[in-house]
């Protein structure tokens, strides 16, 4: 504990998980890693971090069952704690010091980098100082993709926006976000509607992420347009070492005057930038100036690491669009904000919305960033419906998935599509009940289902254990849908739901509206790939 000189100025802040004792643990949080009588985790923390790291703390306790204790002090006292070795602290995280100057901290070994803080662009940092069992652990979740949203979630601003240093730009996106590109390029080019050749420009191109993946599946010539130098070398690198200088260049200049003649542009993309563009209407007629007759151009993003004030609503989104002008113009508030311009010209395929189950697919991996592994998808019943969101997990991961039915003439009946779609080496097919999976214990990384498989069930509670069962340590679930179409009298309140939830036990499980009523199941945590 740190020293009585300074508990004037602790702040201590001890989380229990559904309202167990610290060291009372049952047989399955054993299973997870916590251990019997085990210490609780100190965690020593700058008080400028505040404000995401008591609900980054919590949330680790949650998914993990493991209680933290967090003491905040000014940098410079937690400095000379550290210095002296005057604290029993298991880990510690701050920022710079204020003047700037170099303390102890910056000095101790294997210090991670877990945020960023905007707008001063800082590193936090973190340190493990013991051999707490946990304490590696709760470093790389602080500084993984779920700590990483509740950073971005905070009102400091620990996050990052278009005009973030390319230093921090290229930190988040390798660490955070890398596994999001592949699912937006491939719903950008379905949005495009069969347009594959021809020029592509990207506004806000960043570091060139995107590019790469969209240079893997079409023939364009891409031109990454965004305003800061400091950028190029960083993307330039990138597309060199994919093998791609023949076909991807970097264009300095401004969303809002696009140094390009009028249609000229086959597509036009932009990922996560385009609220940050100053004056929005502009930039679109831009687009529209620049793009082909028969072009498309698919603008926006999910924005979940974007800072809440500069997020904008959709309806005002809608008012700037209208107020643009611009014809073809459209806003599609669906796995994210996105603005579509459609030509006159262009592809039918391309006025068609391209969300729909197969990108249900998307929404899965972007959560949980789990592409490897083993998938089991509660399927049920072969509709249209579950058939899409296979083909999205095949085509989006590298998952080996299992498709559970209701009965084996369903799997019969499924396996032989599966067999002509040549899908056979992906997918196979298991018959069974969710109330007793026929599966072991610790079987998938991620367990997937769309539809009321739950809301049906006569013993949700049940169920929902039996999803956590076979979910191995850092495996995620998600289960639910929109249920536009249902029966009233066969759907389920969401305050019902999460009383099912609360009756299991299981402190990581959750039920939420968003864009439909889903419960989602964690064990344990995945961030184990942190920096």
């Amino acid at each position: 504990m740190l020293k009585t000189a300074f508990s004037v100025l602790l702040v201590s802040l001890v989380f229990s998980v559904a309202g167990l004792d610290a060291f009372v643990w049952s047989a399955e949080k054993q299973r997870l890693g916590a251990k019997v009588n085990a210490p609780s985790l100190n965690v020593l923390a700058d008080k400028r971090l505040q404000d995401p790291l008591v609900t980054i703390t919590d949330e680790f306790s949650r998914l993990t069952g493991f209680p933290i204790s967090l003491s905040l002090l000014s940098v410079l006292k937690v400095d000379a704690l550290v210095k002296k070795k005057e604290t029993e602290s298991d880990v510690v995280l701050w920022l710079p010091a204020p003047s700037g100057s170099k303390t102890s901290l910056d000095l101790l070994q294997d210090t991670k980098t877990v945020a960023w803080e905007y707008p001063s662009m800082e590193p936090v940092k973190a340190a493990v100082l013991t051999m707490h069992p946990e304490a590696i652990r709760f470093v790389r979740f602080a500084g993984g993709p779920v700590g990483h949203r509740l950073w971005s979630e905070s009102s400091m601003g620990f996050t990052i926006t278009p005009d973030t240093s390319a230093k921090a730009y290229e930190w988040v996106a390798e660490h955070r976000v890398k596994h999001t590109y592949p699912l937006t390029a491939m719903r950008m080019l379905a949005e495009c509607g069969g347009i594959r050749d021809g020029i592509c420009i990207d506004i806000g191109c960043g570091l060139g992420h995107l590019e790469v993946e969209l240079a893997k599946r079409s023939n364009f010539t891409i031109k990454g347009l965004d305003i800061d130098p400091e950028a190029k070398p960083l993307f330039e690198k990138r597309i060199h070492e994919a093998g791609l200088q023949d076909r991807v260049s970097f264009i300095l200049g401004d969303g809002q005057d696009m140094p390009f003649p009028d249609n000229y542009a086959d597509v036009i993309v932009s990922r996560g930038t385009l609220i940050f563009i100053t004056d929005i209407a502009k930039c679109l007629r831009e687009v529209d100036r620049v793009l082909k007759p028969s072009g498309v151009a698919f603008l926006g993003g999910r924005y979940t690491y974007t800072p809440e004030p500069c997020k904008i609503s959709t309806a005002t989104l809608r008012g700037i669009v209208y107020k643009s002008g611009v014809a073809g113009a459209q806003v599609i508030d669906d796995l994210g904000q996105w603005v579509k311009i459609i030509g006159p010209e262009a592809p039918r395929a391309a006025q068609q919305f391209q969300g729909g189950p197969r990108m249900l697919a998307n929404r899965f991996i972007a959560d949980f960033g789990i592409t490897k592994g083993r998938a089991l998808l509660i399927c049920q019943r072969d509709t249209t419906m579950q058939q899409a969101v296979q083909q999205g997990f095949v085509d989006m991961t590298d998952l080996e998935i299992t498709a559970l039915y209701a009965s084996e003439e369903m799997v019969a009946q499924a396996e032989k599509r599966i067999r002509q779609g040549k899908l056979a080496s992906r997918i196979r097919c298991r018959a069974g009940g969710l109330r007793a999976l026929p599966f072991k214990d610790a079987s998938f990384d991620l367990v997937a289902g769309v539809g009321p498989v739950l809301l049906l069930e006569e013993d949700r509670e049940k169920a929902m254990g039996e999803i956590y069962r076979v979910l191995r340590l850092g495996g995620a679930g998600l289960v639910g849908g929109k249920f536009l179409y249902m029966a009233d009298d066969r759907k389920v309140s969401t305050e019902s739901l999460r009383r099912n939830a609360a009756s299991t036990g299981i402190a990581s499980i959750r039920v939420y509206d968003d864009v439909g009523q889903w419960v989602e199941i964690r064990k344990g945590i995945r961030d184990e790939d942190g920096p």
